[in-house]
């Protein structure tokens, strides 16, 4: 869980050593064992009861998962073939030569728009 390497637990002792000195140490890392053990007795529980509650539900949704990848693999291959012949078929039909035609431009042209807001001097509705 920690994962210590044996230099860091041997430093980790003589600094133990320097602080608590040799007649404290022992009783320091009796203790911290016993802590240890507790703490990964209380957390190996913790994840038994957590398996028994949600085990069967975290099933379900990997069996679903799993068959939704089933699918969308199938689908992804079926896709990846169709495009393939799709490709082969496009390059065995001869294409004609493009021919370079070239556009004349276009004017744009203007159209009078007249939204006949009120008060507008040219308004003709409300004179009448």
């Amino acid at each position: 869980m920690f994962n210590f390497s044996g230099s860091e637990i041997f430093f980790l002792l003589i600094l133990g050593l320097v602080i608590l000195g040799p007649e404290k140490l022992p009783g320091v890392i009796r203790k911290a064992g016993k802590l240890y053990g507790e703490f990964k007795r209380i957390t190996t529980d913790a994840q038994g009861e957590f398996k028994d509650v949600f085990g069967d539900t975290i099933g379900e949704l990997k069996d679903t998962a799993q068959g939704y990848k089933t699918m969308f693999d199938s689908a992804s291959r079926e896709a990846n073939s169709t495009i393939k012949d799709a490709t082969q078929f496009n390059s065995s039909v001869s294409t004609p030569a493009p021919v370079n035609k070239v556009q004349e431009p276009v004017e744009p042209k203007f159209i009078p728009f007249d939204i006949g807001l009120p008060g507008d001097p040219d308004d003709q509705s409300s004179a009448s």
